[in-house]
């Protein structure tokens, strides 16, 4: 089998989106290690007791969401 070399660069090569990501990753995991604390969190009636990390991932992915939602509304074309 040969290995498929795009424009002829090596087969290994690493774009600029992946070793942001894999930085990304990298500084989050640190940054989950050092604030493993417990927190509490007020909402509006109630309140309750978490780690620092679940509280910051819970935000990250609820972000993530509102962003998707946001792209995707902005890609639909008119009338659709």
């Amino acid at each position: 089998m040969t290995d498929h070399q795009p424009s002829g660069g090596s087969p290994r090569r690493f774009d600029s989106r992946q070793v942001s990501t894999a930085v990304a990753a990298i500084l989050l995991a640190w940054f989950a290690i050092a604030n493993w604390q417990r927190v509490e969190i007020h909402f509006w009636i109630i309140t309750a007791h978490a780690s620092l990390t679940v509280v910051i991932a819970v935000s990250a992915v609820l972000g993530g969401f509102v962003t998707w939602l946001a792209r995707r509304r902005a890609h639909t074309k008119p009338g659709d």
